[in-house]
């Protein structure tokens, strides 16, 4: 008999809570992101810059989007415990992740603070995929 892959089930359903939390709260700053972007930029006297914070809030709420997404199906693909699928989009993931680190230690100046953040945001995807290469494929 089967046993059940634990680490990979609770991943999933982290992934999944989490995915849902960012939606919902995407969805409600991209509400007001473009605005207060558009509204600094009035407010600096930067005329004519209000449609380009528009659209770089737009921007940053699409990204956003996105990465919820894409946990969102990483949960629920791992929930089912297809193990290729999850191994891909777990890759994936963790790319992404570790492209955030280096993205968030060169924009940043306090380093201690985003490498601390960074080995938060980088936990769960490793576990996943370590999850994922445990199950073994159908």
């Amino acid at each position: 008999m089967k046993r059940p892959n634990t680490l990979l089930k609770v991943t999933s359903i982290l992934h999944i809570i989490l995915s849902v939390i960012g939606l919902v709260l995407t969805l409600v700053m991209s509400v007001f992101a473009g605005s207060l972007v558009a509204m600094v930029c009035d407010a600096a006297g930067m005329t004519g810059a209000g449609g380009a914070g528009f659209l770089s809030g737009t921007m940053l709420f699409v990204v956003a989007a996105i990465g919820c997404v894409l946990n969102l199906a990483a949960g629920i693909l791992g929930v089912k415990a297809k193990a290729m699928a999850c191994r891909v989009l777990g890759v994936i993931l963790l790319i992404l992740a570790i492209a955030s680190f280096v993205m968030g230690i060169s924009m940043f100046d306090k380093v201690g603070t985003i490498v601390a953040m960074a080995v938060v945001e980088l936990c769960l995807p490793v576990l996943y995929v370590w999850g994922a290469f445990k199950e073994p494929t159908a």
